[in-house]
């Protein structure tokens, strides 16, 4: 979100942060193999970040598989998705996640908060 520091990077997390210490070749190998999670950080909305990213793959058919290809889900930390100020920013990107068919974890920042998004997430989509 636009709170994040602009300096911060793109961070790739390895599990296995021992990897270089591994002395067994074929130990190593089998590690470096292992799935990663990669934490991208963007002092940006969601919605910009995506829009930039989309620019690539201007066909509508290519948007999709681009996401499929490159996200295996989205995770929204306290969004504020049903928050006055917040909703219609919010509503283009939400549609937009919920046509790539991948999960979305949304979390809330209180009880208050989390009824909102829920109201607003069952509008779109009644």
């Amino acid at each position: 979100g636009p709170e994040v520091p602009r300096q911060k990077m793109t961070k790739t997390i390895n599990k296995f942060d021992d990897i270089e210490d591994c002395k067994d070749q074929q130990t190593r190998q089998q590690q470096q193999q292992r799935p990663q999670l990669v934490m991208n950080y963007h002092a940006s909305f969601l919605h910009e970040v995506i829009q930039q990213f989309l620019k690539s793959a201007p066909q509508a058919e290519n948007r999709t598989e681009k996401i499929r290809q490159y996200w295996d889900g989205f995770v929204l930390f306290n969004p504020g998705l049903g928050h006055p100020n917040l909703e219609k920013q919010w509503k283009p990107t939400i549609e937009f996640l919920f046509s790539t068919g991948k999960p979305i974890l949304f979390t809330a920042h209180s009880e208050l908060d989390a009824e909102r998004d829920a109201s607003v997430l069952e509008e779109l989509l009644s």
